[in-house]
């Protein structure tokens, strides 16, 4: 019997050519007046990030061209939101809320400390890390406040406005560089070539993560900022024992690096207290997985994997608000498997995603089971960092957080042995799936070179569809969001022989909106 429903029409509720809807979604009574108190509270955080340096923030918004993007947040959030109901939207705003928190905060803190707006004693309590790198390492300085280098500008910001990494790729391209090394870098460099970042810190930590691009984007970088630089040379096969030595000397650099430049010293206790922080964000974490491989999980489609990225990006147990929303999730999680409730249930496949995702599609896991009732249940961020740290020694702790960051973002599936980029199959089977959707970013060239080993061992998983989607990280105007959508039709349709839950999602051009 069809389940298809050509009277099923979502697009109606946007403007034609863009994601932008024209009223809000109907999820029954409950879950709209629901969604409605979120939405609320979501402006009560912006008006707080607002409030807590209204005269920088709003020069920030005169000055930075990325920061303007971020007006579209509410329609970022609600882009994460499609089609939830149940415990399912309560996960999702859950998690929002935190990473909405977490974010704002940080700007909040960039602006702050920007010397453009005059010097002040914020910007020399700030440490400057690259977005591969988490703050764990800063947690025995306690008065000293981890900044990121890019996220706000490219990662982020790409999340809010699809069109705001392109300014800063053409302007790589202009400079004269290729147009293609990897997007993360490229946008990096495109920031600093116009000269977008804020003048933050007193001092500048990046490092070799996750490949040769990253390293040659950090030494473009550095010749546009101010202020002492160290490079954290962080081994590549992490999975040789042999590995953790020269590891273990990189933090210590780093630690001396830190003390040296800001007259700090190195708190052995504080960074303990910090790092059992940073281990009941892992447990829960894991916790979190065990209701993830049950057909019960309120977990799933895009806030998932954006809660992990800002956990991993700006917490190391130093954001309250993180933990604090880990708990109630689980508290959700474990009532809905105890009443045994079907949190989408929609849902006819669950899927793993792999590999390095479309920024500009990052609700792509939304579409999927509105369109398909494909239940993505994690992606491959879920699983970066991750690492429990001993805390009795300090040179197996300083171990422990080089290991995290041996795991990071666009790092674990990419390095430690070819054989961590096939985890994937493995993933999928504990987490129930029996499909997985692999994104063959067209600029990572040391991922495409090992494409065929990963197409040729599904031969090995018959029970498991591998469907194949191309992007272009941040950029797209070469691989749209239409483009990744006709890829998964032509699977769905062609090799399942399925047909669509709504058909008004199969092929619409919303290249106009943000």
């Amino acid at each position: 019997m069809s389940i298809f429903k050509p009277d099923h029409n979502s697009r109606k509720r946007f403007y034609d050519k863009t994601g932008i809807a024209k009223y809000r979604e109907w999820r029954g009574v409950k879950d709209t007046v629901y969604d409605y108190s979120q939405w609320l509270i979501n402006l009560g955080i912006m008006g707080g990030f607002i409030a807590k340096a209204p005269v920088r923030i709003m020069r920030g918004m005169l000055e930075y061209r990325w920061l303007g993007s971020y007006l579209g947040a509410l329609h970022w959030i609600d882009k994460c939101m499609e089609g939830l109901t149940g415990p399912a939207l309560e996960v999702s705003h859950t998690q929002m809320h935190a990473i909405m928190k977490t974010s704002t905060d940080h700007i909040a803190q960039m602006m702050k400390g920007d010397r453009r707006f005059g010097e002040n004693e914020a910007a020399k309590r700030q440490i400057v890390f690259e977005q591969t790198m988490g703050p764990e390492i800063l947690g025995g300085f306690p008065a000293l406040q981890p900044v990121l280098l890019e996220a706000m500008q490219g990662l982020v910001g790409t999340w809010m406005d699809q069109s705001l990494p392109t300014h800063y790729l053409d302007a790589i391209e202009h400079f004269g560089l290729p147009s293609d090394s990897c997007r993360l870098s490229a946008t990096t460099v495109g920031v600093a070539i116009r000269d977008d970042f804020p003048k933050n810190g007193a001092a500048l930590i990046v490092n070799n993560m996750p490949c040769d691009s990253s390293t040659m984007n950090s030494q473009l970088v550095r010749r546009r900022l101010d202020i002492p630089e160290l490079v954290a040379a962080l081994p590549m096969r992490w999975d040789d024992p042999y590995t953790d030595k020269y590891a273990l000397y990189q933090m210590k650099r780093i630690i001396k690096f830190v003390s040296d430049t800001t007259g700090e010293r190195f708190d052995e206790k504080a960074f303990f207290d910090m790092m059992d922080k940073h281990n009941a964000e892992v447990s829960a974490e894991k916790e979190q997985w065990d209701y993830m491989a049950t057909p019960y999980t309120p977990f799933g489609c895009s806030t998932v994997n954006l809660f992990h990225t800002t956990m991993y990006a700006f917490s190391g147990g130093r954001v309250p608000a993180i933990n604090k929303a880990q708990i109630k999730t689980l508290e959700i999680a474990a009532r809905a498997y105890e009443n045994k409730i079907n949190c989408f249930p929609k849902a006819r496949h669950r899927m793993l995603i792999w590999g390095g995702p479309a920024c500009y599609f990052f609700h792509l896991p939304n579409w999927l089971y509105n369109c398909w009732g494909v239940l993505v249940v994690a992606q491959m961020d879920n699983f970066e960092g991750c690492t429990t740290i001993p805390t009795d020694d300090l040179d197996g702790a300083l171990t422990g957080v080089a290991k995290s960051y041996e795991r990071g973002i666009m790092r674990r599936h990419l390095t430690g042995g070819y054989e961590h980029l096939l985890e994937f199959w493995n993933l999928a089977e504990s987490f129930k799936c029996d499909m997985v959707l692999l994104h063959e970013d067209i600029t990572c060239k040391g991922a495409l070179g090992l494409s065929g080993i990963m197409n040729d061992s599904a031969a090995e998983h018959p029970r498991i569809h591998l469907i194949s989607v191309p992007n272009d990280m941040f950029d797209h105007r070469t691989i749209s969001r239409n483009d990744i959508r006709r890829c998964v039709n032509s699977y769905m349709s062609a090799v399942l022989r399925e047909e669509p839950l709504d058909a008004s999602l199969l092929d619409y051009d919303d290249d106009m909106g943000w």
